[in-house]
């Protein structure tokens, strides 16, 4: 008696199962199926974190919904950067003409005080030259300026006391900016109230051009008072 030989089942161990990298390859070079597909794209569900499905095309929807408002989110951080710039740099144009006019340091300090808190909206705001009378308190600050660059964070108690007397309070943020090299013509104090307003991690470019600006606008004041 002949034995019939059965044929061989689909799922036999003889069949290799395709597993998840060969399929995510093959989608991948064939980014068209789902055209020729589309039934089963809309029959495709996948599991969503809250609980349930969703089908593939919804899946796809969400993501997205979450990309264009990532994107929009990223556009008005920009929008706003440049608005603040723009505003910056016409502040800045603004201060330049009026230190052009200076004819001596009074004047100087004097058009700096108005402009940084009238048009760049600081809240505090100290200039401290080499004289005889500020000699302690520049002193004070003289190895924070040793390397020539703005300082921004929090002083100690003391020292914020020394600037802004009782005007700041524990916790402000300041920014020191040196006028001249390692600060020999003077120094700029700006505090905020806001603790991260002025930090270690900032930008300082604009506090640089300020600098910049107010140390040469000093230095030609004096020239010109020692030609008169």
């Amino acid at each position: 008696m002949s034995q019939q030989k059965s044929k061989p089942s689909p799922y036999s161990e003889e069949m290799q199962l395709v597993g998840e990298s060969e399929v995510v390859a093959y989608l991948q070079e064939h980014t068209d199926f789902f055209a020729s597909n589309s039934t089963l794209l809309a029959e495709l569900e996948v599991p969503h974190r809250s609980g349930g499905a969703v089908s593939l095309i919804e899946r796809q929807v969400e993501q997205l919904r979450r990309e264009n408002s990532r994107l929009q989110n990223e556009i008005n951080t920009l929008l706003h950067v440049a608005r603040e710039n723009d505003s910056l740099s016409e502040s800045m144009h603004r201060l330049t003409l009026d230190l052009l006019e200076c004819e001596d340091s009074g004047g100087v300090v004097a058009s700096l005080y108005e402009s940084l808190r009238d048009h760049f909206g600081i809240e505090q705001v100290v200039v401290l030259l080499p004289h005889e009378e500020n000699r302690e308190t520049h002193d004070a600050f003289e190895q924070m300026l040793h390397d020539s660059v703005p300082f921004c964070g929090q002083l100690e108690e003391q020292q914020r006391e020394v600037l802004f007397g009782e005007e700041m309070e524990h916790g402000a943020s300041v920014a020191l900016l040196p006028l001249g090299e390692f600060g020999k013509q003077g120094l700029i104090a700006l505090g905020s109230s806001d603790a991260q307003h002025y930090h270690d991690k900032m930008g300082t470019h604009f506090l640089v051009q300020l600098s910049a600006l107010v140390s040469t606008a000093l230095l030609h004041c004096g020239n010109r008072q020692h030609q008169e």
